[in-house]
């Protein structure tokens, strides 16, 4: 996942000059994002979790939430990072 990541963001930079940050942050947003969507296959009995076995991962939705959070963040607050790729 680390290397397509890396290179979707080279080649955004080289082709459309967008910066590294905000591919980052998009791709970011989609991990955090379709945890959302199929958050109902974690609950018990749901598809990833049938026999209700497993506990609700609170700590990896949060995890992915405050990575997203804070890529957006840096996004708008820090400009200098913006210089970075494009």
């Amino acid at each position: 996942m680390f290397a397509i990541v890396l290179a979707t963001s080279l080649a955004l930079s080289v082709v459309w000059q967008l910066p590294y940050i905000y591919t980052v942050t998009g791709f970011a947003g989609w991990i955090f994002g379709g945890h959302l969507v199929t958050i109902d296959d974690d609950w018990k009995g749901g598809w990833s979790n049938p026999g209700g076995t497993r506990s609700f991962p609170w700590a990896e939705l949060l995890i992915k939430a405050a990575i997203f959070a804070g890529l957006l963040l840096t996004c708008f607050v820090s400009p200098a990072i913006r210089q970075f790729g494009g």
